[in-house]
């Protein structure tokens, strides 16, 4: 008796339809239904700080490379070979940066996407 009452309620439980905050199933590979993703709350303030730490890389890189050619010009104009090394070193690390910076993106997608 417990049984079959049981199986009454989780039957009717599980004919309710979906609320409305719920999306609407998509079907998946097999006709399994799979859930639309949604963003989380507050995903758009973390994506708009991440873009501006973005900018603001690209903008350092391209600082470092010119205040290295600076910094290298005059090193070498007034003869300190020590101030011209630290601006090559400052024009190297920028481009290896952005070498990185570049292909950061396409690697980090490479490997998320499975």
């Amino acid at each position: 008796m417990l049984g079959h009452t049981f199986v009454h309620v989780l039957g009717d439980w599980l004919a309710q339809p979906p609320g409305p905050s719920a999306p609407p199933p998509t079907s998946g590979p097999l006709g399994i239904p799979t859930p639309v993703p949604l963003p989380p709350p507050g995903s758009g303030r973390i994506l708009g700080i991440l873009n501006n730490a973005k900018w603001a890389a690209g903008v350092a890189l391209v600082m470092g490379f010119f205040i290295g050619i600076i910094v290298w010009a005059g090193g070498r104009w007034i003869d300190h070979h020590r101030a011209g090394k630290v601006g090559l070193v400052m024009m190297l690390c920028a481009v290896g940066g952005a070498i990185l910076y570049g292909i950061g993106y396409t690697l980090i997608s490479g490997f998320a996407g499975g």
